[in-house]
């Protein structure tokens, strides 16, 4: 038998779901009044002065090098056992990439 071990769990609940449907039922799927709730909620639970809602951590690193200024006379390191946006993050604000091990 093939056991697979867990990636993670959810922590769901009616109100979570319920959530959701809402927002499926609204007109807005990717923008509207959800989302700007939802940042705001982060920056309060993080003490940060500013958050931005991704679709997805692709487009959040992305946003995170772009911040950083990353450009052409950088280098970004990374491991070489990673999902592949940790490298193209980089790529595409034009910065080098290397893999480090160890």
């Amino acid at each position: 038998m093939n056991e697979v071990i867990p990636y993670g769990r959810h922590d769901l609940n009616d109100a979570d779901i319920e959530a959701v449907v809402a927002v499926l039922r609204s007109e807005w799927l990717t923008q509207g009044q959800t989302v700007p709730r939802f940042e705001e909620a982060l920056v309060s639970q993080c003490g940060a002065r500013y958050a931005v809602a991704a679709n997805s951590a692709t487009s959040a690193l992305h946003i995170a090098c772009l911040a950083l200024g990353l450009g052409p006379e950088d280098w970004l390191w990374t491991s070489p056992t990673t999902f592949v946006a940790s490298a193209n993050c980089a790529l595409y604000c034009g910065a080098k990439v290397d893999f480090v091990a160890r």
